[in-house]
């Protein structure tokens, strides 16, 4: 008896084995995004390239990088993929609940330093990540104008590339070449 028990027990583990390398692989592919190592050109077609968002992941995280996720993936799917905070990390700085999108960049800001809104070590300002008082440093940025730029960054998600910020209310080609050497995303 103690043999066929024992079989038993063997065939128990190998199924469990199976079906939790199953349901690892499903969720692998779904929210653990791979280090992305190749770049598709944009003269490819569309079918082609992989349709999967890549991110920028800086800061106070155990493995900075650039990192390919799935379309629903949210910040904190990011910041796992990238091995999860660092000591130190200050998370209640981020959303850590907001979706993805292609060409973001996730900064996590370091407990007890400023606001991470200069780009790290450019002395620029980033659009995505600068609150209200960083973005009336700029030169032609009051409160007015920097509480549109927070607006329009809640009501449209992050900026995807410095122009976009053209279409801010308020803010002209003039204005623009006066900031694009002073802003990042």
């Amino acid at each position: 008896m103690n043999a066929l028990r024992r079989r038993w027990l063997i065939i128990l583990a190998l199924a469990a084995v199976i079906v939790a390398g199953s349901f690892y692989d499903q969720w692998r592919k779904f929210v653990v995004p791979e280090k992305t190592a190749s770049v598709v050109p944009a003269n490819q077609s569309p079918a082609a390239r992989d349709s999967r968002p890549v991110v920028y992941v800086t800061g106070a995280v155990a493995k900075p990088g650039v990192y390919k996720v799935g379309q629903e993936s949210r910040v904190i799917d990011v910041i796992n993929a990238a091995g999860g905070l660092a000591h130190g990390a200050d998370a209640n700085k981020i959303n850590l609940a907001q979706a993805v999108g292609d060409g973001m960049q996730i900064h996590v800001p370091i407990s007890g330093v400023p606001n991470a809104s200069a780009a790290e070590g450019s002395g620029r300002v980033s659009i995505n990540a600068a609150d209200k008082a960083a973005l009336e440093k700029l030169p032609g940025i009051g409160a007015v104008l920097a509480g549109r730029i927070v607006d329009y960054r809640k009501a449209h998600g992050p900026f995807r590339d410095i122009a976009e910020l053209k279409k801010v209310n308020g803010i002209g080609e003039s204005k623009f070449r006066q900031l694009k050497d002073k802003i990042s995303l």
